[in-house]
């Protein structure tokens, strides 16, 4: 009850969105179709010229120099899994790429410039005061410009993994399966958030463990902390720490924390169950699913103008967040031509036999089984009599029917096929949940698909790539309802 009591909010939320104008207008996220890979981890979206975005799956790189309409494949890594990605802030065209083993300029030309020893793997990379830092399974190394020669940063303990960099102008702060550390300089290494371990029935259970650690890009004195186990706040660069509270997120999972420079009171979160909004004001969380069918979001970057790019294993999503908001007339004059959500939900829950009404008719046939007897029919009843004193003789009786009638009374006050009907029940509960979600979001991707084919100035190429989509899109719901879709569509245009 309470996915289905989600699903009905989200799609009234769905369908606010569109066709309801207000001030700042959230626009429906979208998958990025140009991507052919589904596990994206890492985005990058060039400091020095927007246009420029790198975007990393489990084991290739994606290239868009034309503000992310756009991706092309530009290099796969064999035997190893991308994990960052960062634009070099000075010179132009310039990210390092780390994965498992290695470490990648990319620029006109990908160039290996570190390979880790075999026992350690690559997590993090960073450029800070013109040399180059990058956070393995064991420690901290860095390597000055012009010389290719990588040193370990002594001072942290055995087993620090490094998961995170953030350059200050303090220091570099890292997030590391130990705690937080503040790196003032190479001989000045500062431990500010400790992980407190303890021990249980002989081995090491760990408590908070930092996933990423950012500063705050309106007061640079505020650091925020994602963690396996919530947010966390510090105030004064880090010296002292707090738990942040929201309902919703307040032991999750957070992977990336994002903020952007066109709202000020606001922090957004890419987590375990989600992607969410952080009203600093009122210190509450809302999430934001519209268009997303993914749960887990490993990355959220904005660019400049507001759009906001998200990484997740279903691929890669993105929106205009702060666009105005469309045409209302043209949206509505589409709905006219379009069969309502309430209508396409019906169709697929009837031909895909899933109906709650199914299960009423169940229920209330079972009510009355109870007053039916159990019929038993007899036939060919014999009766054999030997005649004569050798029996040479025998004589076969009638052939009688026979039959009876039996009840069942303890079935007036309990059925034993209740409990198959109980389990059916859930199960077609299940099904029609799964049918009526994945309805929801083709259905609404289908109609802001087919608006931008509409209402915008398109290529050729670009207006392929949609019409393809769109017809795709057609096809799915039309599996679903067994192609009353396209016939209502028909009608409706005539």
């Amino acid at each position: 009850m309470r996915n289905l009591k989600s699903i009905c909010r989200k799609k009234a939320l769905l369908f606010c969105f569109l066709i309801i104008p207000v001030s700042s207008a959230f626009a429906i996220f979208v998958s990025v179709e140009t991507i052919d890979d589904a596990h994206i981890k890492r985005i990058a979206i060039s400091p020095l010229d927007e246009n420029l975005i790198y975007v990393g799956s489990a084991n290739s790189l994606f290239k868009s120099k034309d503000h992310g309409k756009n991706f092309e494949k530009i290099y796969v890594f064999k035997d190893e899994e991308l994990t960052d990605i960062v634009f070099d802030s000075y010179v132009p065209d310039i990210c390092y790429v780390t994965a498992s083993r290695h470490v990648y300029r990319i620029g006109d030309r990908q160039e290996m410039i570190f390979s880790a020893p075999e026992e350690e793997s690559v997590l993090s990379i960073a450029k800070y005061k013109g040399e180059i830092y990058m956070g393995t399974t064991a420690g901290l190394y860095f390597i000055s410009e012009g010389i290719l020669k990588w040193q370990k940063i002594g001072g942290l303990s055995d087993g620090v993994s490094v998961y995170y960099l953030e350059p200050a102008d303090n220091g570099l702060y890292m997030a590391t399966n130990k705690g937080v550390y503040l790196l003032k300089d190479k001989n000045n290494l500062e431990r500010l958030f400790v992980i407190r371990e303890k021990e249980t029935a002989g081995e090491e259970e760990s408590g908070i463990v930092p996933n990423i650690i950012k500063i705050d890009i309106f007061d640079k004195n505020k650091l925020w902390l994602g963690t396996n186990k919530g947010l966390f706040l510090s105030k004064d660069k880090g010296s002292t720490w707090n738990k942040f509270y929201a309902d919703g997120i307040n032991n999750i999972i957070i992977y990336s924390v994002a903020q952007t420079s066109l709202e000020k009171n606001s922090l957004y979160l890419g987590s375990s169950k989600g992607f969410f909004k952080i009203d600093l004001k009122k210190d509450c969380a809302r999430k934001i699913s519209e268009g997303l069918y993914s749960n887990e979001i490993f990355w959220a970057v904005f660019s400049s103008e507001g759009e906001i790019y998200l990484a997740t294993p279903r691929g890669l999503f993105k929106s205009a967040y702060f666009s105005p908001p469309s045409n209302t007339k043209n949206l509505q004059e589409i709905l006219a031509k379009e069969p309502s959500i309430h209508e396409v939900q019906q169709a697929a829950l009837r031909y895909n036999e899933t109906d709650p009404s199914k299960i009423r008719r169940w229920r209330n046939a079972l009510k009355v089984r109870a007053l039916f007897p159990t019929i038993k029919l007899d036939y060919d009843k014999t009766i054999t009599t030997a005649l004569g004193a050798t029996y040479d003789r025998v004589q076969v009786g009638p052939r009688d029917w026979g039959i009876s009638f039996s009840w069942d009374v303890g079935d007036l006050v309990w059925n034993s096929y209740e409990d198959d009907i109980d389990t059916r029940s859930r199960l077609n509960t299940q099904l029609r949940l799964d049918i009526l979600d994945e309805i929801n979001r083709v259905y609404f991707e289908r109609l802001r698909l087919k608006k931008e084919v509409i209402c915008n100035n398109l290529s050729e190429e670009e207006l392929c790539q949609k019409d393809l989509r769109l017809g795709e899109l057609t096809a799915i719901i039309d599996g679903y309802t067994g192609g009353y879709f396209s016939k209502r569509l028909v009608e409706l245009a005539n």
